[in-house]
């Protein structure tokens, strides 16, 4: 014969463990970040032009900047820190793709869609490294 003694103390457990559940949850969903207050970088930031099709994704995720470097002597890299606007986990699908001095496109292996976590209100950078000299420009895409 069962006794109901168990009983509230498996509501309780329970209850605790909905409660942690969701304490965790929420905490996941916000990042803190510090960084230096006279930071020593020097950027290059790239002037860029905006051409915005899709108005959701733009109210979802902002470029806040796009900087370069030349590495490995004559390679372009490109860095861009990307912002989610919204206070929960969301999904950014990215991709680079490389312009020659000509405005032909550059094939690279290496240029496929991506995809990136961004905790609520989360800035992440994202770059890549062209493979070759000729590649001179770029273009950064999203999608949702």
């Amino acid at each position: 014969m069962k006794t109901s003694s168990s009983s509230p103390l498996r509501s309780a457990g329970a209850l605790f463990a909905t409660g942690l559940a969701l304490l965790l949850t929420g905490c996941a969903t916000n990042v803190n970040t510090y960084e230096r207050a006279d930071s020593q970088a020097t950027p290059n930031y790239v002037a860029d032009k905006r051409v915005i099709t899709d108005n959701t994704l733009a109210g979802t995720f902002r470029v806040v900047a796009i900087n370069q470097a030349t590495v490995s002597g004559n390679l372009l890299k490109v860095q861009a820190t990307v912002e989610n606007l919204k206070n929960k986990l969301r999904t950014l699908n990215y991709k680079f793709e490389w312009v020659d001095a000509n405005g032909m496109a550059v094939d690279s292996p290496n240029e496929t869609w991506k995809a990136i976590l961004l905790q609520g209100r989360e800035t992440q950078t994202i770059s890549t490294v062209a493979i070759t000299p000729q590649a001179v420009d770029f273009r950064l895409k999203f999608r949702e």
